[in-house]
């Protein structure tokens, strides 16, 4: 005998006839048995079996007596003058007992089940394909969103099952995020997973009292089911930030939190009626997979209006003033899960993005209200490189950007505008390496001394990401210094390189040379403004073209430091000033050219102008 409510199915039991008698069946195992003096659990203790129902067994039948004054009911063994009887031991027996002993006398009480509730915005569609139409197959993952949205940030929608949409049920606008196993129709079957997500502005600083929060409300109804438990489940929302010093992903996810299904019992046990919900997190800098632990926080019902807030950011240690955390904070109804990061150092931004993100198999269905977003930079000596998850890059020494052209193997060309589609890349993460991969064709290639379109030409391809063939992955890495970068096809020693003629090869060249160095700019900074017109209107170079001296104006920069480079990308002159007028003297190191001068200002701000020496 047990105090367990009656929603644990081992107090549920059945009644079954069996001829002039009934087998007592448990809803977990099988039917009861009424042994004699030496039975298993001692002298007639009932005990259970794992025999089905009916069973005309003389010990597993029972016959029903109903005292219909007292509203009781008497279990008799068979008929032999035996009942089941409550021990004052706790155990349960047979025995002979006059019916005004009431430990053999038990009241029957039905077990009613309440069904699962169908959210008034749930989704019930049995079909969980794409649409034939191709409604959803959008032409772009970020701009498709609707006009207005209630829920704040810029959607990156990578499913044909739909796309978001709101609601208004329980008195608040809910964002509407739905998609199905199978329904990333961008990337290549069995990489990435489907996702409604939105991205916000990172905080980019890391100084302390740097930080980005969300807040919300969320309901869940539905998450991915893979019949695996480490791939079940759907993430909600996650805490994103670069870091130096590489290894792992370029733009790593620092915490995900994740919703794995519970499912019901009796009429609902085919049905999701609570979730729980894990932080996956971290455990260094680039985690993924043994690198990573899953934490158990807590359970919410289906349905259920959940408030959330995330706050990732950095803050004093406080065992050491001197030394700051990087801090990943969550409050999920009204409880706290506080996490911090490993090697806070190295981190170089504080990002959250929310939605749905991930389905194994099935469909996965999350509500989002009253979103709120802030941020806050404070400013500290590191630098930092530039914040989203999709990219222009743009040559250090020439200024123009990657750009894909045409289809598979066709060469990789170097354009003036980074605005196009076809100048946008995201970096995926391949093994130890990364695919370098086009958002209008796919991942880059780097080709070997014998290629048909010239030795050691960068091309494009139509291979999804992610690829681990050797000729398609690339090795990152981060001049913290300049916050530029180089990529290594693999570890071959050759970078990714903009010739004097414009192509794009992987070749041998020092660090030295910027033709082999790379902004990383994402798409969420505009570009509408050139760095041209921004450098015309605050650097002025007279002559230009130039024979011989010429003179740069600098709009009061402060303290200032020139850089000019040669059309191969080395550094021909260099000096530091805080004039606002410097004459350059043409000397042996100024032949007949072209040149890029750059200059960095005291505030870290970046001009660049092309300079004429005939």
């Amino acid at each position: 005998m047990t105090d367990l409510g009656e929603e644990n199915l081992s107090t549920h039991f059945t009644f079954v006839q069996s001829g002039a008698f009934y087998n007592i069946d448990s809803e977990i195992s099988g039917i009861l048995r009424a042994p004699g003096s030496g039975g298993p659990g001692g002298a007639f203790v009932v005990v259970s079996t794992t025999k089905a129902s009916p069973a005309a067994d003389t010990d597993k039948v029972w016959t029903i007596q109903y005292n219909q004054t007292d509203d009781t009911y008497r279990f008799q063994s068979g008929n032999s003058g035996r009942f089941m009887y409550h021990d004052a031991n706790g155990t349960v027996t047979h025995i002979a007992v006059a019916a005004t002993d009431n430990r053999s006398n038990w009241q029957l009480i039905p077990f009613v089940e309440t069904p699962v509730v169908v959210a008034p915005d749930e989704d019930t569609s049995t079909d969980l394909t794409c649409p034939a139409s191709g409604e959803f197959e959008n032409n772009n993952t970020r701009n498709v969103d609707i006009s207005n949205p209630d829920n704040v940030g810029t959607v990156d929608d990578r499913s044909c099952y739909s796309d978001y949409s709101e609601s208004n049920v329980y008195g608040k606008t809910w964002g509407v995020y739905n998609i199905t196993d199978g329904s990333n129709h961008w990337d290549a079957p069995n990489t990435l997973q489907p996702r409604i997500e939105r991205s916000l502005p990172r905080s980019g600083e890391t100084g302390v009292g740097s930080y980005a929060r969300f807040t919300g409300t969320f309901r869940i109804l539905e998450v991915g089911d893979a019949g695996n438990f480490s791939q079940d489940g759907t993430y909600i929302a996650q805490a994103k930030g670069k870091h130096t010093g590489g290894g792992g992903p370029p733009d790593p996810a620092i915490c995900l939190y994740l919703a794995k299904p519970v499912y019901g019992t009796g009429i609902n046990a085919d049905k999701q009626v609570a979730f729980d919900i894990y932080a996956e997190r971290i455990l260094e800098r680039g985690g993924s997979g043994s690198g990573r632990e899953v934490v158990l926080l807590k359970r919410v019902n289906k349905d259920e209006e959940i408030d959330f807030e995330l706050e990732v950011g950095f803050r004093v240690d406080p065992n050491d003033a001197t030394k700051k955390i990087h801090y990943c904070d969550a409050v999920i109804g009204g409880e706290a899960f506080n996490y911090n990061i490993p090697d806070p150092e190295r981190g170089l931004e504080s990002g959250i993005r929310y939605g749905v993100y991930r389905v194994r198999g099935g469909r996965a269905q999350i509500r989002w209200a009253n979103t709120t977003y802030q941020r806050e930079e404070v400013v500290d000596n590191s630098g930092t490189p530039p914040s989203d998850d999709v990219f222009r890059l743009r040559n250090v020494a020439t200024g123009q950007f990657l750009t894909a052209v045409g289809s598979s193997a066709e060469p990789v060309i170097m354009t003036d505008s980074g605005e196009a589609p076809n100048t946008h890349w995201t970096f995926v993460e391949s093994g130890a390496f990364f695919n370098i991969d086009s958002e209008t064709v796919g991942i880059l290639r780097a080709p070997g001394a014998n290629f048909s379109e010239g030795a050691y030409r960068v091309v494009s391809t139509g291979a999804a990401a992610p690829s681990s063939d050797t000729d398609k992955t690339w090795t990152i890495e981060y001049n913290d210094t300049e916050d530029t970068y180089r990529f290594q096809s693999r570890t071959a020693g050759r970078y990714l390189y903009q010739e004097v003629d414009g192509t794009v090869t992987h070749s041998i060249v020092p660090e030295s040379n910027t033709r082999s160095a790379w902004e990383v700019i994402p798409t969420s900074q505009s570009l509408n403004i050139t760095n041209s017109e921004l450098s015309a209107s605050a650097m002025k170079i007279y002559p230009n073209p130039s024979e011989g001296s010429f003179t740069l104006s600098l709009n009061n920069f402060g303290k200032s430091e020139v850089s000019i480079y040669n059309v191969l990308g080395s550094l021909v002159y260099k000096t530091s000033t805080t004039k606002n007028t410097i004459e350059i003297n043409r000397g042996s190191e100024f032949t007949s050219g072209i040149y890029l001068v750059k200059v960095l200002t005291e505030n870290s701000k970046m001009y660049q102008s092309k300079l004429i020496i005939k």
